[in-house]
């Protein structure tokens, strides 16, 4: 309905006095702080460091992502489940309880946890490749202390043994094939020092790995074989995987911490957003001063809990000058039937001050037309229990808030206009349709264009109030006005054929031929308002965009019958119909209003961002950042 007026706040206290001053600020909540003009005003700004917060804020996140839940809610009822309160006074008594601790204690096992499967991925590494080995089922101190002879295993492809064993028969060498598989063999070979050089020649012509027993044979205490290497690596392992069980169940255990740890998570949130505040006041030796804005409806209360905090403070509150406009904050103050509809606003952009406010003006647009794209009251009725359910249960704040009034209200649309131009669940009640697009789309054509008539009528008209108000006066009369005037009589024109009409018509096309230009010469003024009448084909254009409409709300039709025939046939079938009928009925409706709902989100929108806010919608305005306790798990109440 409007942009709410804003106050410019000044306040000067003793330095000594601010950070409990903040306290109190932030649990007020309706303050705006705003960086000072330091070296104007010659004061030093705040020294406040925020990082070693963000340090712990990551650290507990960090924590909390990797703790099991304590509470068995799960499903619908953990969705549903509000925030934990907690009385704001109890903020710095929650710090106390000895966060650091915890969270470095467990920091410590997950650690040691990670350097244990460190070692246990090591260890496995070692018994995958000695497996194979265990074919040398001699002591491996057998394999050292030769004095002219060198011993190697190397591993080939099989099919190269034949050529290996051919091209080194005339050498001083022995071989054994200790291991054989599909795509590789295990060669143990003893040779005399003065053949290596040809050994070598002949496996660099093939596709060849050197096994090294080196890491094992330096280890060797008695005569171990492979096998029992093996064994006491096994041994190793199971003692790895020990430890790390019996540290996953003392990190479970720090679950019963989880509660009290979302409680400091937030608190921590709220001293770096009150660091943050700090950081923007600016100082003296002995004041600190800090400015923002407040909402203007607050200003009497504000006045009195800020003067009531100590008797050193002074406390300016006034309105904006005229040029501060463009800084102040824009606050969207609508009734509360409309307010959910500033989702949308706020996704395209906030109004700047002085400009229209747009959501007071979409809202019946939009409802009407999510309605008529989903066009199925079935589907309307699940989205508005579902978000009137969420609503009462889990209480939710801000904009989670106005996104489910905003889904409540398009349920409700699509169960009215569902009903009369739909039908439940793919079924049409035929006895209260006023319409059926399906049987006879012409009608809801004509529907949705005269709808778009109407919406884009209303932004030329919001256009030339912007005129007026920006003092174009003939402009946005002769001009805006021409246009309003054309349009509608022409349309009755071709429709009824009366000459009033026609006039009428003529009179508004003057107005935009004679007055779209500026120029001074005539000719230049009449030409340049002729090409202005071409502005007819964008009005064309735009106003066909809305048979989008139609096109939704047919395919959501279609596509919920589709799934009631594919209902039939799977019923159809011998002992397990039902179950699939079941399945394909609950899993096709709910994709189709998934989809359903998407796309008449997205249209919807797209109508009111492209063919009606583009003639009259100023965005660019500073969303308001009140200073104010910040929550992600648990909420603070005063």
């Amino acid at each position: 309905m409007a942009i709410a007026k804003v106050k410019r706040f000044e306040i000067l206290l003793p330095t000594e006095e601010l950070e409990e001053f903040l306290y109190r600020l932030q649990e007020l909540g309706v303050a705006q702080i705003d960086p000072l003009p330091y070296e104007e005003l010659n004061l030093k700004p705040s020294e406040a460091d925020p990082s070693e917060h963000d340090r712990w804020l990551s650290r507990i996140n960090h924590l909390l992502q990797n703790l099991p839940a304590t509470d068995e809610k799960k499903g619908l009822d953990k969705l549903i489940a509000e925030k934990p309160k907690y009385s704001a006074s109890m903020r710095k008594a929650l710090l106390d309880f000895g966060y650091q601790k915890v969270v470095e204690d467990y920091e410590k096992l997950e650690s040691r946890r990670s350097e244990l499967q460190q070692e246990l991925r090591q260890l496995e590494r070692e018994a995958e490749f000695l497996k194979p080995l265990t074919v040398l089922d001699f002591p491996l101190r057998e394999l050292t202390g030769f004095k002219d002879c060198q011993v190697h295993l190397i591993q080939v492809h099989p099919q190269d043994l034949s050529l290996i064993m051919e091209q080194s028969q005339e050498l001083p060498v022995e071989m054994v094939v200790v291991f054989e598989e599909k795509n590789w063999a295990l060669l143990l070979i003893i040779h005399h020092r003065s053949v290596r050089s040809e050994l070598e020649k002949i496996f660099s012509e093939l596709k060849t790995a050197y096994v090294s027993l080196a890491n094992y044979l330096g280890r060797l205490k008695n005569d171990e074989k492979v096998a029992d290497i093996l064994e006491e690596i096994q041994h190793k392992i199971d003692e790895t995987k020990d430890k790390i069980s019996q540290i996953e169940k003392d990190l479970v255990g720090f679950a019963v911490h989880r509660p009290a740890l979302k409680a400091v998570h937030d608190v921590l949130l709220s001293e770096k957003e009150r660091l943050g505040g700090a950081s923007l006041a600016g100082l003296t030796e002995k004041i600190s001063c800090l400015q923002g804005w407040i909402p203007a409806a607050e200003a009497d209360n504000f006045s009195e809990q800020v003067n009531k905090y100590s008797e050193h403070l002074y406390l300016s509150l006034q309105d904006p000058e005229e040029e501060e406009l463009a800084e102040a904050p824009v606050i969207l103050e609508n009734p509360k039937i409309i307010k959910p509809f500033e989702v949308i606003t706020n996704l395209y952009g906030l109004p700047e001050h002085g400009t229209i406010e747009p959501t007071i003006y979409l809202s019946p647009f939009f409802f009407v037309f999510v309605g008529l794209c989903v066009s199925e009251a079935g589907y309307g009725l699940l989205v508005a229990l579902l978000s009137w359910l969420y609503l009462r249960k889990a209480n939710p704040k801000g904009g989670t808030k106005l996104f489910m009034q905003l889904l409540l209200a398009v349920g409700l649309s699509n169960i009215v206009l569902g009903t009369l131009v739909g039908g439940w669940f793919g079924f049409p009640v035929r006895s209260l349709m006023i319409m059926d697009p399906l049987q006879d789309p012409i009608p809801f054509m004509i529907l949705a264009l005269a709808l778009g008539f109407i919406q884009v009528m209303l932004s030329t008209y919001l256009s030339l109030v912007r005129e007026y108000r920006t003092g174009n006066k003939v402009g946005a009369i002769a001009v805006k006005g021409g246009w309003l005037l054309l349009l509608p009589s022409l349309v009755l024109f071709l429709a009824t054929g009366e000459g009033l009409f026609g006039i009428l018509s003529l009179i508004g096309a003057a107005g935009i031929v004679f007055f779209t230009s500026k120029s001074r010469n005539p000719i230049a003024r009449f030409f340049s308002g002729l090409y202005g009448l071409y502005g007819i084909a964008n009005y064309l254009s735009d106003i066909l965009s809305y048979s989008r409409i139609l096109a939704l709300g047919l395919s959501t039709g279609v596509i919920a019958m589709v799934v009631n025939s594919l209902f039939q046939i799977a019923w159809d079938i011998p002992y397990i119909g039902w179950l699939l009928a079941a399945l394909v009925f609950a899993g096709g409706h709910l994709f189709n209003l998934a989809i359903g709902f998407l796309g008449a989100f997205v249209h919807s929108m797209r109508l009111q961002f492209v063919e009606f806010f583009t003639r009259f919608y100023q965005a660019g305005g500073k969303q308001f950042k009140p200073f104010k306790l910040e929550s992600k798990y648990v909420e603070f109440i005063r």
